[in-house]
């Protein structure tokens, strides 16, 4: 994975929206954007929208060259589109797009977000990395003991019709000038954090088979000269402390800086989230930025035992590290 100088993240989707906390100095709130691009006045007619789900723009600069990567595009093309248009984004530097797993919240609006891309690069197909386990149909069973099922993730027919050039794959990968990691399917190490627990996925024959491992997820990351290593995860279904853990392990000499992403210790998963602040000490990440699928129990505990480190993320923020 090469070093690059600098790196700039814009949340386009987000479950929180959050521009009156107060601001370190590497960071933009959605507010201090669209003034500085001409809004006028405050108005909610400017404004992105928050949703359930996540979609995160990455760019990277190494000298005079550039490399930007879509992480996931949330749950809706409306949402998507609507926070892209206020936010002034040019989705024309698009070089690659993951989808983080199978998940209607980070695939819903997959297929317009290839439009837009598409539309804005002059019509060139965009790489676009998945793992072939993520379109099976999944649900979670109810306390009455019915599926809920889930919106599919879109096929690859229908991606490849809007844009994508799908590459599916369970390994790792490299993308953008090998700015950017792509991990492969994450090693399930900790014995307490164990997926996404009651879900379920169907098969090939109609049946109905436990699904809590998700072998479908995978992480990015990047390495910031002077920082280290930054790593994007967008629900940890796989666990935070096995995505941190796989992160080092894969580029041992280049230590940690920062993670990002939903760390899904909300619901069910609120019982391990005294382990899990226990087991990030040992990373020493200078940045925990937790979003999406956190919660808010989470976060108050992360933020109290590790004070400024933990930034939270919000739809329209922009990080500069």
């Amino acid at each position: 994975m090469k070093a690059v100088e600098s790196a700039e993240i814009i949340f386009l989707v987000d479950n929180a929206t959050d521009s009156l906390s107060s601001s370190p100095g590497f960071f933009e709130s959605e507010f201090s954007r669209l003034r500085r691009r001409g809004m006028p006045w405050l108005s909610g007619k400017c404004l992105c929208c928050a949703a359930h789900g996540l979609s995160c723009l990455i760019t990277v600069h190494a000298g005079s060259d550039s490399h930007t990567l879509l992480f996931d595009a949330g749950p809706e093309e409306w949402v998507f589109e609507r926070n892209v248009v206020r936010l002034g984004v040019d989705l024309a530097a698009v070089g690659a797009v993951v989808l983080s797993h199978g998940h209607w919240d980070h695939a819903g609006a997959l297929p317009r977000a290839l439009q837009m891309i598409t539309m804005a690069n002059g019509g060139h197909p965009v790489p676009t990395y998945m793992h072939p386990a993520m379109f099976a149909l999944r649900a979670t069973r109810s306390a009455d003991g019915r599926l809920r099922q889930m919106e599919l993730v879109p096929g690859v027919a229908v991606l490849s019709g809007n844009g994508a050039d799908v590459r599916l794959t369970c390994y790792e990968r490299f993308a953008c000038d090998e700015t950017f990691y792509v991990s492969g399917e994450i090693p399930r190490l900790t014995r307490f954090e164990r997926g996404f627990p009651g879900q379920y996925r169907q098969t090939a024959t109609g049946d109905w088979e436990l699904d809590e491992i998700m072998p479908d997820e995978r992480f990015v990351a990047i390495h910031v000269a002077g920082k280290g290593q930054v790593v994007f995860t967008a629900c940890s279904h796989a666990g935070l402390i096995n995505v941190l853990t796989e992160a080092k392990a894969r580029f041992p000499h280049v230590p940690l800086y920062g993670v990002f992403g939903g760390f899904h210790l909300s619901g069910t998963t609120e019982r391990i989230i005294p382990e899990t602040v226990a087991a990030l000490a040992p990373f020493d990440l200078r940045l925990i930025a937790p979003g999406h699928c956190t919660g808010w129990r989470a976060i108050g505990a992360l933020a109290a035992a590790y004070g400024e480190r933990v930034v939270p993320s919000a739809v329209g923020k922009t990080f500069v590290l």
